[in-house]
């Protein structure tokens, strides 16, 4: 409702990273951890998520999305602004090196393996032993244009022996609502009124 509310854009993708999102804030992240979303176009989720916590009042969530819908320090609980691709997983490992006894925990996408800084942050995390970086990869399989595999295949092997903490995570791009789910469409698509209606009648008031 809120991102309806919005016009905003990126529901695959905030649908595809609910549930990472879920698992970190509720049952796995400490207070002292520290989180960077550099999987930026999935924004929503996130926001709702901080939201929920108490970061910031709801009647205040969908300003925060019209403003556009990329993680930015201006939302209270975002530690860090992203939007270019690559760069948030970056700012995670220098939050690692900084303090060693502190986790950090960075969810990126798929489409970001393509990025030239995601390999140079691999070595940095390989060679500086970063075992308090833990990096979540949100593997839906589809990007802005078309599907991962199409436009630059990258197997995530590499990320594995490279990254301590790697995990690759399947998920589905627009998970939860039949009309976007899988569908490359869904990165960019705004909701009509006839659409959240439909959404409503699959998932009920959100």
């Amino acid at each position: 409702m809120a991102s309806f509310s919005a016009g905003a854009c990126h529901i695959g993708s905030a649908l595809s990273c609910v549930d990472i999102l879920v698992d970190l804030f509720y049952r796995i992240m400490e207070p002292e951890d520290r989180f960077i979303f550099a999987k930026a176009s999935g924004a929503a989720t996130l926001y709702a998520i901080l939201c929920d916590k108490g970061f910031f009042p709801p009647e205040k969530l969908t300003q925060y999305l019209h403003d556009y819908p990329e993680a930015s320090k201006e939302v209270p609980g975002v530690l860090h602004s992203v939007g270019s691709v690559g760069m948030g997983l970056s700012v995670a490992a220098g939050l690692a090196l900084a303090d060693r006894n502190r986790k950090v925990f960075c969810v990126i996408s798929d489409g970001q393996l393509q990025e030239g800084v995601t390999y140079e942050c691999a070595l940095f995390a390989q060679h500086h032993k970063l075992t308090n970086l833990h990096v979540l990869c949100d593997n839906n399989g589809l990007q802005a244009l078309g599907f991962t595999k199409d436009i630059l295949g990258v197997p995530t092997d590499f990320f594995k022996e490279t990254f301590p903490h790697f995990y690759n995570m399947p998920t589905i791009k627009g998970k939860g609502v039949s009309f976007l789910e899988n569908k490359v469409e869904s990165h960019y698509c705004n909701l009509t009124q006839e659409l959240l209606e439909k959404a409503l009648e699959e998932n009920g008031p959100a």
